[in-house]
Protein backbone atom coordinates (compact mmCIF):
# COMPACT_ATOMS: atom_id res chain seq x y z
CA UNK A 1 0.00 0.00 0.00
CA UNK A 2 1.31 3.79 -0.69
CA UNK A 3 2.88 5.56 2.08
CA UNK A 4 0.11 9.09 2.64
CA UNK A 5 3.44 11.30 1.65
CA UNK A 6 4.87 9.12 -1.13
CA UNK A 7 1.24 9.89 -2.53
CA UNK A 8 1.25 13.39 -2.09
CA UNK A 9 4.60 13.43 -3.66
CA UNK A 10 4.14 11.76 -6.50
CA UNK A 11 0.66 14.14 -6.81
CA UNK A 12 2.98 17.21 -6.79
CA UNK A 13 5.58 15.61 -9.44
CA UNK A 14 2.36 15.53 -11.45
CA UNK A 15 1.23 18.49 -11.17
CA UNK A 16 4.56 20.29 -11.51
CA UNK A 17 5.37 18.13 -14.47
CA UNK A 18 1.76 19.36 -16.14
CA UNK A 19 2.46 23.42 -15.48
CA UNK A 20 0.96 23.28 -12.74
CA UNK A 21 3.92 24.44 -10.20
CA UNK A 22 1.64 26.58 -7.94
CA UNK A 23 -1.11 23.70 -6.79
CA UNK A 24 2.18 21.73 -5.80
CA UNK A 25 3.73 24.30 -3.76
CA UNK A 26 0.52 24.36 -2.42
CA UNK A 27 -0.10 20.37 -1.70
CA UNK A 28 3.43 20.49 -0.33
CA UNK A 29 3.65 23.22 2.25
CA UNK A 30 2.12 21.21 4.76
CA UNK A 31 4.04 17.83 3.96
CA UNK A 32 7.14 19.94 5.17
CA UNK A 33 5.47 21.78 7.78
CA UNK A 34 4.39 18.21 9.52
CA UNK A 35 7.98 16.41 8.42
CA UNK A 36 10.46 18.86 8.22
CA UNK A 37 13.01 16.00 7.93
CA UNK A 38 11.97 14.74 5.06
CA UNK A 39 14.78 15.10 2.21
CA UNK A 40 12.22 14.38 -0.57
CA UNK A 41 9.52 16.22 0.04
CA UNK A 42 11.93 19.48 0.33
CA UNK A 43 13.66 18.56 -2.93
CA UNK A 44 9.87 18.15 -4.40
CA UNK A 45 9.45 21.72 -3.16
CA UNK A 46 12.08 23.21 -4.52
CA UNK A 47 11.69 21.97 -8.16
CA UNK A 48 8.05 23.31 -7.77
CA UNK A 49 9.06 26.47 -6.27
CA UNK A 50 11.53 26.93 -9.10
CA UNK A 51 9.05 26.45 -11.89
CA UNK A 52 6.02 28.28 -10.55
CA UNK A 53 8.88 31.28 -10.34
CA UNK A 54 10.00 31.36 -6.98
CA UNK A 55 13.81 31.46 -7.54
CA UNK A 56 15.16 32.29 -3.41
CA UNK A 57 11.97 29.63 -2.34
CA UNK A 58 13.24 27.20 -4.64
CA UNK A 59 16.99 28.08 -3.59
CA UNK A 60 16.21 27.74 0.16
CA UNK A 61 14.39 24.41 -0.45
CA UNK A 62 17.20 22.83 -2.48
CA UNK A 63 19.87 24.31 0.01
CA UNK A 64 17.56 22.09 3.22
CA UNK A 65 17.62 19.42 1.00
CA UNK A 66 20.59 18.90 0.30
CA UNK A 67 21.16 19.01 4.40
CA UNK A 68 19.04 16.17 4.53
CA UNK A 69 21.05 14.00 2.62
CA UNK A 70 18.56 14.46 -0.99
CA UNK A 71 20.59 13.69 -3.97
CA UNK A 72 23.63 16.25 -4.14
CA UNK A 73 24.02 16.48 -7.89
CA UNK A 74 20.10 17.14 -8.54
CA UNK A 75 20.27 19.87 -5.54
CA UNK A 76 23.24 21.68 -7.42
CA UNK A 77 21.46 21.82 -10.53
CA UNK A 78 17.82 23.12 -8.75
CA UNK A 79 20.75 25.68 -6.86
CA UNK A 80 22.59 26.89 -9.79
CA UNK A 81 19.23 27.48 -11.71
CA UNK A 82 18.01 29.24 -8.95
CA UNK A 83 20.80 31.33 -8.41
CA UNK A 84 20.67 32.18 -12.21
CA UNK A 85 17.74 33.46 -12.24
CA UNK A 86 18.54 35.66 -9.01
CA UNK A 87 21.12 37.18 -11.15
CA UNK A 88 23.71 35.63 -9.13
CA UNK A 89 25.90 34.40 -11.59
CA UNK A 90 28.74 33.14 -10.03
CA UNK A 91 27.28 31.54 -7.49
CA UNK A 92 25.03 29.87 -10.09
CA UNK A 93 28.23 28.80 -12.10
CA UNK A 94 29.76 27.26 -8.77
CA UNK A 95 26.85 25.35 -7.92
CA UNK A 96 26.63 23.77 -11.30
CA UNK A 97 30.33 22.64 -11.79
CA UNK A 98 29.59 21.38 -8.35
CA UNK A 99 26.71 19.32 -9.59
CA UNK A 100 29.38 18.21 -12.65
CA UNK A 101 31.86 17.11 -9.98
CA UNK A 102 29.01 15.08 -8.07
CA UNK A 103 28.19 13.31 -11.18
CA UNK A 104 29.92 13.57 -14.39
CA UNK A 105 28.39 11.49 -16.72
CA UNK A 106 24.85 13.37 -16.00
CA UNK A 107 24.09 14.91 -19.08
CA UNK A 108 21.61 17.14 -17.07
CA UNK A 109 24.50 18.61 -15.14
CA UNK A 110 25.91 19.70 -18.06
CA UNK A 111 23.42 21.14 -19.86
CA UNK A 112 22.63 23.12 -16.41
CA UNK A 113 25.97 24.06 -16.33
CA UNK A 114 26.03 25.11 -20.33
CA UNK A 115 22.36 27.48 -19.39
CA UNK A 116 23.78 29.23 -16.18
CA UNK A 117 27.33 30.37 -17.95
CA UNK A 118 25.20 31.13 -20.82
CA UNK A 119 22.62 33.10 -18.84
CA UNK A 120 25.77 35.39 -17.37
CA UNK A 121 26.19 38.67 -19.03
CA UNK A 122 29.97 37.68 -19.13
CA UNK A 123 29.76 33.92 -19.44
CA UNK A 124 32.88 31.63 -20.97
CA UNK A 125 30.78 30.97 -24.29
CA UNK A 126 33.28 28.42 -25.20
CA UNK A 127 32.93 26.46 -21.81
CA UNK A 128 28.97 26.72 -22.32
CA UNK A 129 29.03 25.56 -25.69
CA UNK A 130 31.54 22.47 -24.25
CA UNK A 131 29.07 21.38 -21.67
CA UNK A 132 25.94 21.71 -24.07
CA UNK A 133 28.27 19.21 -26.52
CA UNK A 134 28.86 16.98 -23.93
CA UNK A 135 25.42 16.93 -22.89
CA UNK A 136 24.58 15.86 -26.53
CA UNK A 137 27.18 13.00 -26.52
CA UNK A 138 25.75 11.77 -23.47
CA UNK A 139 21.98 11.89 -24.86
CA UNK A 140 22.22 11.87 -28.21
CA UNK A 141 18.47 11.36 -28.29
CA UNK A 142 17.71 14.37 -26.12
CA UNK A 143 16.49 18.18 -27.82
CA UNK A 144 17.55 20.26 -24.98
CA UNK A 145 20.96 19.68 -25.26
CA UNK A 146 21.10 20.63 -29.21
CA UNK A 147 18.64 23.74 -27.89
CA UNK A 148 21.19 25.00 -25.25
CA UNK A 149 23.74 24.92 -27.84
CA UNK A 150 21.50 26.75 -30.51
CA UNK A 151 21.39 29.49 -27.77
CA UNK A 152 24.56 29.99 -27.10
CA UNK A 153 25.93 29.92 -31.40
CA UNK A 154 23.28 32.65 -31.61
CA UNK A 155 24.23 34.90 -29.01
CA UNK A 156 27.68 34.17 -30.01
CA UNK A 157 27.01 35.67 -33.98
CA UNK A 158 27.90 31.82 -35.01
CA UNK A 159 24.35 31.74 -37.54
CA UNK A 160 25.49 28.32 -38.72
CA UNK A 161 26.11 26.38 -35.93
CA UNK A 162 22.98 28.00 -34.01
CA UNK A 163 20.91 26.51 -37.44
CA UNK A 164 22.27 23.43 -37.16
CA UNK A 165 22.05 22.79 -33.65
CA UNK A 166 18.12 23.87 -34.01
CA UNK A 167 17.05 21.79 -36.53
CA UNK A 168 19.22 18.98 -34.93
CA UNK A 169 16.52 19.30 -31.48
CA UNK A 170 13.70 19.44 -34.36
CA UNK A 171 14.34 16.08 -35.59
CA UNK A 172 14.58 14.54 -32.19
CA UNK A 173 11.54 16.16 -31.33
CA UNK A 174 9.08 17.97 -34.12
CA UNK A 175 7.29 20.04 -30.90
CA UNK A 176 10.32 21.62 -29.93
CA UNK A 177 9.01 25.14 -29.64
CA UNK A 178 11.83 26.63 -28.16
CA UNK A 179 13.59 25.79 -31.47
CA UNK A 180 11.20 26.09 -33.97
CA UNK A 181 10.84 29.48 -32.75
CA UNK A 182 14.43 30.48 -32.99
CA UNK A 183 14.94 28.88 -36.40
CA UNK A 184 11.98 30.45 -37.51
CA UNK A 185 13.44 34.16 -36.42
CA UNK A 186 17.18 33.41 -38.41
CA UNK A 187 15.53 31.99 -41.72
CA UNK A 188 13.06 35.47 -41.73
CA UNK A 189 16.39 37.12 -40.85
CA UNK A 190 18.21 35.50 -43.59
CA UNK A 191 15.75 36.30 -45.93
CA UNK A 192 15.75 40.23 -45.14
CA UNK A 193 19.58 40.30 -45.96
CA UNK A 194 18.65 38.27 -49.23
CA UNK A 195 16.31 40.76 -49.57
CA UNK A 196 18.63 43.76 -49.15
CA UNK A 197 21.06 42.54 -50.97
CA UNK A 198 19.52 41.57 -54.02
CA UNK A 199 16.57 44.44 -54.27
CA UNK A 200 13.31 43.36 -56.49
CA UNK A 201 14.55 39.45 -56.44
CA UNK A 202 13.12 38.39 -52.93
CA UNK A 203 12.26 35.26 -54.11
CA UNK A 204 13.08 32.91 -57.44
CA UNK A 205 16.42 31.43 -57.57
CA UNK A 206 17.80 33.26 -54.57
CA UNK A 207 14.99 31.49 -52.36
CA UNK A 208 16.42 28.30 -53.11
CA UNK A 209 19.40 29.33 -50.96
CA UNK A 210 17.46 28.61 -48.06
CA UNK A 211 19.44 25.94 -46.01
CA UNK A 212 17.89 22.10 -46.50
CA UNK A 213 15.00 21.45 -43.81
CA UNK A 214 13.65 24.72 -44.29
CA UNK A 215 10.41 25.90 -45.34
CA UNK A 216 10.00 29.21 -47.70
CA UNK A 217 6.52 29.27 -46.37
CA UNK A 218 6.17 32.24 -43.89
CA UNK A 219 10.01 31.01 -42.33
CA UNK A 220 8.60 27.61 -40.78
CA UNK A 221 10.94 25.01 -40.76
CA UNK A 222 9.92 22.08 -42.78
CA UNK A 223 9.80 18.99 -41.17
CA UNK A 224 12.34 16.11 -41.42
CA UNK A 225 11.98 13.28 -44.12
CA UNK A 226 9.94 10.60 -43.00
CA UNK A 227 8.20 12.47 -40.06
CA UNK A 228 5.38 14.33 -39.35
CA UNK A 229 5.15 17.94 -40.38
CA UNK A 230 6.29 20.29 -37.60
CA UNK A 231 2.92 20.96 -34.82
CA UNK A 232 0.95 18.70 -37.31
CA UNK A 233 0.27 16.35 -34.15
CA UNK A 234 -0.74 19.06 -31.91
CA UNK A 235 -2.94 20.75 -34.91
CA UNK A 236 -4.60 17.39 -34.50
CA UNK A 237 -5.34 17.17 -31.23
CA UNK A 238 -6.33 20.84 -31.02
CA UNK A 239 -9.19 19.78 -33.78
CA UNK A 240 -10.18 16.80 -32.38
CA UNK A 241 -10.90 18.77 -28.74
CA UNK A 242 -12.39 21.37 -30.38
CA UNK A 243 -14.94 19.27 -33.16
CA UNK A 244 -15.67 16.91 -30.33
CA UNK A 245 -17.06 19.80 -28.05
CA UNK A 246 -18.91 21.57 -30.45
CA UNK A 247 -20.53 18.43 -31.74
CA UNK A 248 -21.25 17.64 -28.28
CA UNK A 249 -22.83 21.22 -27.06
CA UNK A 250 -24.63 21.35 -31.02
CA UNK A 251 -26.54 17.63 -30.54
CA UNK A 252 -27.40 18.32 -26.91
CA UNK A 253 -29.17 21.85 -27.75
CA UNK A 254 -30.79 19.80 -30.86
CA UNK A 255 -32.41 17.09 -28.80
CA UNK A 256 -32.96 19.91 -26.63
CA UNK A 257 -35.06 21.84 -28.87
CA UNK A 258 -36.23 18.84 -30.74
CA UNK A 259 -38.94 18.67 -27.91
CA UNK A 260 -40.94 21.53 -29.06
CA UNK A 261 -39.16 22.86 -32.57
CA UNK A 262 -41.00 21.37 -35.71
CA UNK A 263 -38.78 18.70 -38.22
CA UNK A 264 -37.83 21.78 -40.75
CA UNK A 265 -36.39 23.74 -37.67
CA UNK A 266 -34.36 21.34 -36.64
CA UNK A 267 -33.37 20.42 -39.77
CA UNK A 268 -31.89 23.95 -40.15
CA UNK A 269 -30.27 23.69 -36.53
CA UNK A 270 -28.57 20.59 -37.65
CA UNK A 271 -26.93 22.53 -41.27
CA UNK A 272 -26.01 25.47 -39.07
CA UNK A 273 -23.98 22.80 -36.60
CA UNK A 274 -22.31 21.08 -39.52
CA UNK A 275 -21.17 24.34 -40.87
CA UNK A 276 -19.81 25.22 -37.42
CA UNK A 277 -17.97 22.22 -37.29
CA UNK A 278 -16.47 22.97 -41.33
CA UNK A 279 -15.77 26.80 -39.87
CA UNK A 280 -13.76 25.20 -36.76
CA UNK A 281 -12.26 22.65 -38.99
CA UNK A 282 -10.96 25.33 -42.07
CA UNK A 283 -9.43 27.94 -39.15
CA UNK A 284 -7.49 24.48 -37.18
CA UNK A 285 -5.95 23.20 -40.24
CA UNK A 286 -5.09 26.33 -41.54
CA UNK A 287 -2.24 26.72 -39.06
CA UNK A 288 -0.43 23.17 -40.79
CA UNK A 289 2.07 24.12 -42.99
CA UNK A 290 1.78 23.56 -46.84
CA UNK A 291 1.84 19.63 -47.50
CA UNK A 292 1.59 18.96 -43.37
CA UNK A 293 -1.40 16.80 -43.65
CA UNK A 294 -0.09 14.25 -45.80
CA UNK A 295 1.52 12.05 -43.34
CA UNK A 296 -1.76 12.24 -41.35
CA UNK A 297 -2.77 9.01 -41.92
CA UNK A 298 0.81 7.34 -40.47
CA UNK A 299 0.62 9.72 -37.80
CA UNK A 300 -2.95 8.16 -36.67
CA UNK A 301 -1.78 5.21 -36.75
CA UNK A 302 1.16 5.55 -34.58
CA UNK A 303 -0.99 7.29 -31.69
CA UNK A 304 -4.04 4.44 -31.09
CA UNK A 305 -5.55 7.24 -28.63
CA UNK A 306 -5.67 9.79 -31.37
CA UNK A 307 -7.14 7.34 -33.68
CA UNK A 308 -9.29 5.99 -31.18
CA UNK A 309 -10.51 10.15 -30.81
CA UNK A 310 -10.98 10.02 -34.68
CA UNK A 311 -12.98 6.91 -34.93
CA UNK A 312 -15.78 8.39 -32.31
CA UNK A 313 -15.83 11.92 -33.59
CA UNK A 314 -16.04 10.43 -37.18
CA UNK A 315 -19.16 8.00 -35.92
CA UNK A 316 -20.30 11.15 -34.52
CA UNK A 317 -20.07 13.52 -37.61
CA UNK A 318 -21.87 10.41 -39.71
CA UNK A 319 -24.79 9.88 -37.32
CA UNK A 320 -25.34 13.88 -37.25
CA UNK A 321 -24.93 14.55 -41.01
CA UNK A 322 -26.97 11.26 -41.83
CA UNK A 323 -29.89 12.62 -39.18
CA UNK A 324 -29.84 16.41 -41.08
CA UNK A 325 -30.83 15.13 -44.26
CA UNK A 326 -33.63 12.32 -43.14
CA UNK A 327 -34.94 15.37 -40.93
CA UNK A 328 -35.00 17.38 -43.94
CA UNK A 329 -36.60 14.57 -45.86
CA UNK A 330 -39.27 14.74 -43.46
CA UNK A 331 -38.30 12.72 -40.49
CA UNK A 332 -39.08 13.96 -36.95
CA UNK A 333 -37.37 12.60 -34.19
CA UNK A 334 -34.02 13.20 -32.12
CA UNK A 335 -33.22 9.85 -31.10
CA UNK A 336 -29.99 9.26 -33.29
CA UNK A 337 -28.45 12.51 -31.93
CA UNK A 338 -28.18 11.04 -28.38
CA UNK A 339 -25.60 8.20 -29.57
CA UNK A 340 -24.24 11.19 -31.69
CA UNK A 341 -23.72 12.90 -28.65
CA UNK A 342 -22.34 10.62 -26.77
CA UNK A 343 -19.45 9.30 -29.15
CA UNK A 344 -18.89 13.23 -29.50
CA UNK A 345 -18.43 13.40 -25.49
CA UNK A 346 -16.24 10.24 -25.40
CA UNK A 347 -14.07 11.57 -28.27
CA UNK A 348 -13.33 14.60 -26.16
CA UNK A 349 -12.62 12.50 -22.96
CA UNK A 350 -10.05 10.90 -24.76
CA UNK A 351 -8.33 14.19 -26.82
CA UNK A 352 -8.22 16.24 -23.49
CA UNK A 353 -5.47 14.02 -21.59
CA UNK A 354 -3.79 13.04 -24.86
CA UNK A 355 -3.28 16.71 -26.03
CA UNK A 356 -2.30 17.33 -22.29
CA UNK A 357 0.11 14.23 -22.46
CA UNK A 358 1.76 15.71 -26.61
CA UNK A 359 2.01 19.24 -24.80
CA UNK A 360 4.16 17.95 -21.29
CA UNK A 361 5.69 14.12 -22.93
CA UNK A 362 8.88 16.05 -23.15
CA UNK A 363 8.55 18.19 -19.27
CA UNK A 364 11.39 17.57 -17.36
CA UNK A 365 10.22 15.62 -14.02
CA UNK A 366 11.15 17.35 -10.63
CA UNK A 367 14.32 15.42 -9.74
CA UNK A 368 15.13 14.46 -12.84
Amino acid sequence: MTDPITAVLLRAAELTASGRARKAVELLGPVVAAHPHHAEAWGRLAAARLDAGDAGGALDAATRALALGVDAAWAHRVAALALSELGRHGEAAVAAREAVRAKPGEWRCQVTLAEVLAAAPEGDDAEAAGAARRAGELAPDEPRPYEVLGDIALRGGDRGTAEWAYRKALRLDPDADHARRNLARLTRQRSRRLSWRFPGRPSGRFSRRLPRGLSRRRGAPAAPTGAPPLGAERVLWRLLVRLAGVLAAGTLLLVLAGQSASGRWLGWGGIALLAVLAAVTVRTVGRVPRGGLRPVARLVRRRPMLALGTALLGAALLVTAGWTVAVVAGMATVQPLVPAGLCALLAMAVSVPGRLVLRHRRARGPAG
